[in-house]
């Protein structure tokens, strides 16, 4: 199961980078964006109980998006890998720490306008592994099949622009006791075709 979602996640990130190269065909005015983006984000995890006390984190993701232009609609997907730090200190939540890396597919709507857009990625598939090991000296992973991000995009000059993010998600493969639950607000810069397409025409 694990080689199955490895081979899908790159699959989906090969036609993600094939959709780039055929961005390339077109002229500016074309109805393909793209871009990658990095953030700061301020947030927290946990479940709420015993095992896994709520508490401060300090997320840093980093994402690949593209999608095709339908007047001011785009449809596309979404690739981020997050960098998750612990805030809080472990010996104030049960001695646990949850930072970690981890990783999430999937598809985003957005209205568009070729300087700006607002819309929602939806987290198709997502996992979380962290960095330390369990008590018994064995690595854990969380999964999750749910998980949403609402973003903010806009130009600032030429390709560079920033982005404003709210995320929150839930790793239902987690804890038995309940399942892992985390969120963010980021904000950060993104590099993207703004102006070359023609969505704002």
């Amino acid at each position: 199961m694990r080689k199955t979602n490895k081979l899908y996640r790159l699959f989906i990130i090969c036609v993600f980078f094939n959709m780039l190269n055929i961005s390339n065909v077109f002229a500016a005015g074309s109805k393909f964006s793209y871009g990658i983006s990095t953030e700061v984000g301020k947030g927290s995890m946990g479940n709420g109980l015993a095992d896994a006390p709520q508490r401060d984190m300090l997320f840093i993701p980093i994402s690949l998006f593209g999608g095709f232009n339908i007047k001011k609609v785009r449809l596309g997907l979404n690739y981020e890998y997050l960098i998750g730090n612990q805030s809080t200190d472990p010996i104030n939540v049960a001695n646990t720490n949850l930072s970690g890396k981890g990783s999430a597919l999937g598809v985003r709507l957005d209205y568009y306008t070729g300087i700006q857009s607002i819309g929602l990625v939806y987290r198709l598939s997502s996992d979380y592994t962290p960095d330390k090991q369990t008590f018994a000296g064995t690595s854990v992973k969380y999964k999750g099949s749910f998980g949403y991000s609402i973003q903010y995009m806009r130009q600032i000059k030429n390709r560079w622009g920033f982005i404003v993010d709210y995320t929150a998600e839930e790793y239902k493969e987690s804890l038995t006791s309940s399942p892992i639950k985390w969120n963010r607000i980021g904000l950060g810069v993104v590099f993207s075709n703004f102006g070359a397409v023609g969505g704002g025409k």
